[in-house]
């Protein structure tokens, strides 16, 4: 197949499926079906035509507005389709389409949904972790049916070795990690005043320990631990960027503790390494170097 016809086609199934993303954004922290009722108006209630759900199209030749009752249309819905259909596009020119193509670009998807909740509720659904979970074993067993698949030897007491699927390592490995970051944190950072005591929930949520464990089922420990680094880098920078600006645009101080979504940090370190790994090896080296000779 010509790249450029791979190039339309993963593009288009993307905003295809960005369009998905965004009921399934909506309703699942709702806790409602993400199948009935069908497409619709939440300010009216009309169920929407075909011509209204056309990726992207719709939503610009509508003038970003129902055609029935005229209530805007936020800007999410289309920046979730483009967003959704780039991602796929990049994700074609990295893998073509081989297993873990089909394999990421359901776990991009996932992630996305992941992304947007976190933003919104402050919650990683367990839909998105069961999902994730399920996609790295079953990108193990396409493996190994297609006879390429690398299994990890983990040493035993016994001196031998214990083959075991990456994904299982993966898991297992990453939810340990997050744990004891959540565990130390805990105590860390808790407060000294019962009042604030009886509200803290702790330094890192459940939902992200869930969440760095499907992100290691699918790309296995290795990667994943790159992911989470990238995390805590951006979670860094752009986390004291937005509480400078906040404190601003309130005049007030910078408090020392506040509530930030880690799971969007989480998302694009995963996301940037599934797509980005070998070129980030790379710059990791040349960073390297200049650190060595500065």
């Amino acid at each position: 197949m010509p790249i450029w016809l791979g190039s339309i086609i993963s593009f288009v199934y993307g905003t295809v499926v960005g369009s998905f993303l965004n009921v399934c954004i909506f309703r699942i922290p709702a806790e409602q079906s993400i199948v009935q009722p069908p497409s619709h108006c939440p300010k009216c209630d009309k169920k929407l035509k075909s011509l209204d759900l056309v990726p992207l199209f719709s939503f610009l030749f509508l003038g970003r507005k129902c055609r029935y009752c005229g209530t805007p249309i936020s800007w999410r819905y289309f920046t979730v389709e483009l967003i959704t259909g780039l991602l796929f596009l990049a994700t074609y020119l990295r893998y073509g389409f081989a297993i873990d193509f089909y394999v990421y670009v359901l776990f991009i998807s996932a992630m996305l949904v992941a992304f947007f909740v976190d933003v919104d509720q402050m919650i990683i659904p367990d839909q998105v972790v069961i999902f994730g979970l399920i996609l790295g074993l079953g990108k193990d067993v396409a493996h190994i049916i297609a006879g390429d698949a690398k299994l990890l030897s983990i040493p035993t007491a016994s001196g031998s070795s214990l083959p075991m699927l990456p994904s299982i390592a993966g898991m297992v490995m990453c939810a340990g990690i997050f744990y004891l970051i959540a565990y130390i944190g805990y105590f860390l950072f808790k407060p000294k005043d019962l009042v604030d005591e009886e509200e803290y929930g702790g330094a890192l949520g459940g939902g992200d320990i869930n969440l760095a464990a499907a992100i290691g089922a699918v790309l296995g420990a290795q990667l994943a631990v790159i992911s989470f680094f990238l995390a805590v880098v951006l979670g860094a920078v752009i986390g004291v960027v937005i509480l400078i600006l906040k404190a601003r645009s309130e005049k007030k101080g910078i408090p020392w503790r506040t509530e930030i979504p880690f799971g969007p940090y989480m998302v694009t370190g995963a996301i940037v390494v599934m797509l980005l790994y070998p070129q980030l090896t790379r710059l990791w080296d040349v960073w390297s170097r200049l650190i060595i000779l500065g």
